[in-house]
């Protein structure tokens, strides 16, 4: 990875555009170079445009720094970690931009930059923006800003925390390093090495040492809760069981006993009822049967006179039939006649209708001839053969118009319409797009400046909250110490206190309350207003507390949804310019649509007349062939009605003879059978029959059932006999009858007992069965979790920590010792004199002084000079330790050589010069004399007035 260019435009102290370009001479040939100028000049501001540009942070913002909104343009303000703040005040935009080498061998540039609204430097600032190409072919990276940048950690091989140990070296954290203590050592280690996984690994085993052997207790405890019955008491309870068992089966045994004697006695009470019951209901059966048998009298004797009825109607009806059947054939005539006079009259009322509607068509078609001619007088007066000479002229006139029309269209088809119009939609699509654009950045601001306003109400507002709490408690403490005091049990003690006398509650004999029950009063009022008062207070506050909330979340739903629409019309970016060309073209495209525009109306006024030329000409040709076609109707229609007429008035005559002749029998017919017809007179014959019939068998049955019923009754009667008698012998073999149902109760409680005490005995046992499992089961599963918690013992013994450190100093003991041997390759260039050795068992660090026959030193008898030359070769020693295998071609050191005497500084350039001539390209950061001049090139950054710095190379 190398460093090829870094470009930057109004960053910090330094304004305009400044370019340092290390493929140009003289930087191109200098492997070690300076960067040279007074403090405060922007010499640091190189750096952090290189590292703007490739991983957008700066090494002056670091993680520490405190979050604290700093004000801005106008009312918006911003946080002072923000790398924005990088840009100039008084500037409305700014960049950083670096070429570099990446690890595949290609040239790459990327490119930070932030503006300010509408690019005016009393514009808030806008997201700062981040773009990555390929300079050999031209390649530009797509994607958002989190996205490129890691494709940037990719393309360069390092990440932000390397390239900062790798490629910037600052010595001020190795001065610390050399003299900390040895947690701190082992911490400040873990930072410059990223090896911090250690600490996470050690508190992850101290964590889950700790979670084992609390699941082992918690199995522990498990077990110790389940209660075991000893071996001799869950054999007697067995024995027990056997004897109640028994003693069960034999108490149920008994009760069924004395439940089937009692079922006899209460047999033969039942029995003995029900004898009775059926003796009461044979006498209704009896009566029943005689009732049924005269019923059935009656109706035999109905159904005998009514066939004899039957017989004497049998004239009339013959006679009936007679007539019904003449007056059918004659209606079957008459309906015919009538239907075909009905025909007749219809087709002479249709062929009025028609003849009057060609007749209405003629006139019509004259009316129209005449509107369209604009001739006035009757049909007579208009003659068709002047008509069809004026369809003539009509017809040459519409020739001509629709040959004019078709030469405006041949024009019309010349614009190419369809892409002007095209063009001008896209045009009208983008310039929306960039008002949107423009729209949305200025809503968003408005968002994060009521958001930044928000928070800081609801910061103040939530520490004013807890300040109320805090009185709140306190008036709330003080109350209800008060109203204890004002009770009615208090109150009534105190009445009892004589003075001299001791409180029996304080022991005091002094009552200073005593005669002033008012005085109490009045201050419990008192104190129960403040505590309303603070109440009401704190609500206030708790409510004003909530609505901040509420609206602080609102006001960053609606950023976030203004910067998702904003990201989605910056993603639809076009080539067609700025608003204000895009502006100019609309202008001349609407020039060219509105002539467009005029000629079609031209064509269209001509089409126009060309459909109503058409119109009149098609109407009045029509209208001609109409009259002409309505003529010969109207003709045809009149023969026609005269021949319908003298049909329908011979169908007329015929029907009124057949209608006579038919009212003469219909006359003869209503005075037989009461006007009703023959199957008509049969039918209600035969029905009154069938009920005489059903009536008659219904009686049959009636005293078929009495009779069944009768019979049943008696043979019942029988066998309930027969039942009394074997019930009565049986119960004489039972002794004491009447004392059964209480020796049932008894036998009922006694077995209930038995049966109580057997399931108390079994749950017992069943309740050891299970206590048995359980613990087996616990035990196995103790076994388990103990031979685990084991194993995180003994690796909590090596390596486990609350804080982490136990595993960190081990490892980064490892650690230390591999950079001190890149350490020490670095300092036999820097200082001979000296070693770095790691003192046995711990992370302190001790020098050996070669000069002194390797004596052992402590690194706080070294002097300024030594101390830096040997943090010098810690912070190379990390860059080598940093960089693994990866070919880092360029260094950038910082400061630090201003303690330096004359020979240690000719020491420490001819190390700069060794590590030149491995490959690397050197920066040097330095305002010290001596180094500016023993560095032929140098980037100078020069002061002006107004805090305003200019950048110059010279070699």
């Amino acid at each position: 990875m190398k460093i090829l260019a870094i470009r930057l435009k109004n960053l910090t102290s330094i304004e305009g555009t400044v370019e340092v370009d290390f493929t140009a001479e003289p930087l191109c040939s200098a492997g070690i170079f300076a960067i040279s100028g007074p403090t405060g000049a922007g010499k640091s501001t190189l750096l952090d445009a290189l590292c703007l540009a490739l991983y957008d942070k700066a090494p002056r913002f670091a993680a520490s720094v405190e979050s604290v909104n700093l004000a801005d343009v106008g009312d918006n303000r911003i946080n002072q970690s923000d790398v924005r703040n990088l840009l100039r005040r008084g500037t409305s935009d700014g960049y950083a931009e670096v070429d570099f080498l990446g690890v595949d061998g290609h040239r790459y540039r990327s490119c930070w930059s932030v503006r300010r609204t509408r690019n005016k430097v009393s514009g808030s600032l806008q997201p700062q923006m981040m773009e990555v190409k390929e300079l050999d072919t031209g390649k530009e990276f797509q994607g958002t800003k989190k996205e490129l940048l890691a494709q940037l950690v990719e393309l360069i091989g390092l990440t932000y925390e390397q390239f900062t140990r790798t490629v910037l070296l600052a010595q001020n954290d190795f001065a610390t390093f050399l003299k900390s203590k040895g947690a701190a050592k082992a911490e400040l280690l873990e930072k410059l090495t990223g090896t911090g996984v250690y600490s996470f690994i050690s508190q992850e085993v101290f964590a889950r040492n700790k979670a084992a052997q609390e699941e082992v207790a918690l199995i522990h405890n498990k077990m110790s809760v389940i209660e075991l019955i000893p071996e001799e008491e869950q054999l007697a309870l067995q024995k027990e069981k056997e004897l109640l068992a028994e003693k069960r089966s034999e108490g149920i045994k008994l009760l069924a006993e004395q439940n089937a004697q009692l079922n006899v006695v209460r047999s033969l009470k039942t029995q003995e009822e029900l004898r009775t019951k059926k003796q009461k209901e044979e006498q209704g059966e009896q009566a029943r049967l005689k009732t049924a048998l005269d019923i059935l009298a009656s109706q035999e004797e109905g159904l005998v006179r009514f066939k004899a009825q039957w017989e004497a109607i049998q004239p009339d009806l013959k006679r009936a039939r007679q007539l019904d059947v003449q007056i059918q054939s004659q209606q079957e005539g008459y309906i015919q006649s009538q239907q075909l006079l009905q025909a007749a009259r219809k087709q002479v009322q249709e062929q009025d209708k028609r003849k009057r509607m060609v007749e209405e068509q003629l006139h019509l078609s004259y009316q129209t001839l005449r509107r369209l001619l604009n001739v006035a007088g009757t049909e007579d007066s208009l003659r068709l053969e002047q008509v069809e000479e004026t369809l003539r002229q009509e017809e040459g006139n519409l020739s001509a118009g629709i040959e004019t029309n078709e030469k405006r269209l041949e024009r019309l088809n010349a614009f190419g319409y369809p892409s002007l119009a095209e063009e001008q939609v896209k045009l009208q699509k983008e310039l929306a797009r960039q008002q949107n654009i423009r729209q949305l950045t200025e809503a968003l601001k408005k968002a994060m400046s009521e958001i930044e306003h928000l928070e800081k109400e609801a910061a103040d507002c939530s520490k004013e909250l807890s300040e109320r709490e805090v009185a709140l408690k306190t008036v709330q403490r003080l109350y209800e110490n008060a109203r204890m005091a004002v009770g009615k049990d208090v109150k009534a003690l105190r009445r009892q206190l004589e003075e001299g006398e001791a409180c029996p509650v304080c022991g005091s004999t002094s009552h200073p309350y005593h005669r002033e029950q008012e005085v109490v009063d009045t201050l419990f009022r008192n104190m129960e207003q403040e505590y309303n008062a603070a109440t009401a207070v704190y609500q206030q506050v708790n409510n004003r507390s909530i609505a901040l909330q509420r609206d602080l979340a609102h006001q960053k739903m609606i950023a976030g949804q203004v910067r998702e629409q904003l990201s989605a019309f910056q993603k639809e970016s076009t080539d067609t310019g700025n608003e204000e060309q895009i502006q100019q073209r609309l202008g001349e495209l609407a020039k060219l649509i509105l002539e467009y525009r005029n000629l079609y109306a031209e064509w269209q006024r001509g089409d126009e007349e060309i459909k109503k030329l058409r119109s009149h000409y098609e109407a009045l040709r029509e209208n001609v062939s109409r009259c002409r076609l309505a003529m010969q109707k109207v003709s045809a229609a009149n023969e026609q009605s005269v021949l319908l007429q003298n049909a329908a008035i011979a169908e007329q005559k015929r029907f009124e003879v057949i209608e006579k002749a038919l009212d003469t029998l219909r006359r003869e017919r209503s005075g037989l059978l009461k006007g009703k017809s023959a199957d008509e007179a049969e039918a209600a014959v035969a029905r009154r029959e069938g009920e005489l019939n059903l009536a008659l068998e219904k009686a049959r049955k009636e005293v078929e059932t009495a009779q069944n019923g009768l019979s049943g009754l008696q043979g019942e009667l029988k066998q309930i006999a027969s039942s009394i008698e074997e019930l009565q012998v049986r119960q004489k073999q039972i002794e004491f009858p009447e004392q059964l149902p209480e020796a049932i109760k008894k036998q009922q409680e006694e077995n209930l007992n038995t049966e109580r005490s057997l399931s108390i005995i079994e749950a017992r046992l069943l309740q050891q069965a299970k206590n048995k499992a359980a613990v087996e089961q616990i035990a196995k599963e103790l076994s388990e979790k103990q031979s685990v918690a084991d194993r995180w013992a003994k690796l909590n013994k090596l390596i486990g920590s609350a804080d982490g450190a136990k595993f960190k100093v081990i490892a980064q003991s490892y650690t230390l010792n591999l950079l001190l041997l890149h350490a020490n390759k670095h300092l036999s260039y820097l200082s001979k004199r000296y070693k770095l050795q790691q003192v046995p068992g711990t992370l302190a660090l001790q020098v050996v002084d070669c000069d002194m026959c390797d004596e052992i030193r402590t690194v706080y008898s070294l002097s300024g000079g030594e101390s830096f030359l040997i943090s010098l070769a810690l912070a190379l020693g990390l860059s080598s330790l940093s960089s693994n295998n990866l070919k880092v071609e360029s260094l950038f050191i910082d400061e630090g050589f201003g303690s330096l005497d004359a020979e240690s500084l000719r020491t420490a350039m001819e190390a700069l010069e060794q590590l030149q001539m491995q490959g690397r390209k050197i920066g040097v950061i330095s305002h010290v004399q001596e180094m500016s001049e023993r560095i032929s090139v140098q980037v100078q950054v020069h002061k002006k007035v107004n805090g305003k710095s200019v950048l110059s190379v010279v070699g």
